[in-house]
């Protein structure tokens, strides 16, 4: 199964950068399955780790049933480069 993550911040940028909806489709396009469940965060900051569909997509991931991840850019899983070192090495070691 694959994970599609996508988290805009503000409103604004969803207007002025890729919607959610935008980064939905262009990760459903690289993932090429229907196999998919969608973890979206909306208006939710990414320097921090504690998000509800991060969160989610981390358990499901933990517990086997998402084994391949999508993003549309790495800032959009976190903006802090430590971070997403930390979720990928988190996601790699399961």
């Amino acid at each position: 199964m694959v994970g599609i993550y996508a988290r805009v911040s503000t409103e604004e940028q969803a207007k002025s950068g890729f919607s959610l909806q935008d980064q939905v489709r262009e990760c459903r396009k690289k993932a090429g399955t229907d196999q998919i469940i969608e973890y979206v965060d909306e208006g939710v900051s990414g320097e921090f780790l504690d998000r509800p569909a991060l969160s989610q997509l981390r358990y499901d991931v933990r517990n086997g049933l998402i084994d391949k991840i999508v993003c549309f850019d790495p800032d959009r899983l976190s903006r802090k480069l430590m971070n997403q070192l930390l979720i990928t090495d988190e996601w790699e070691q399961r």
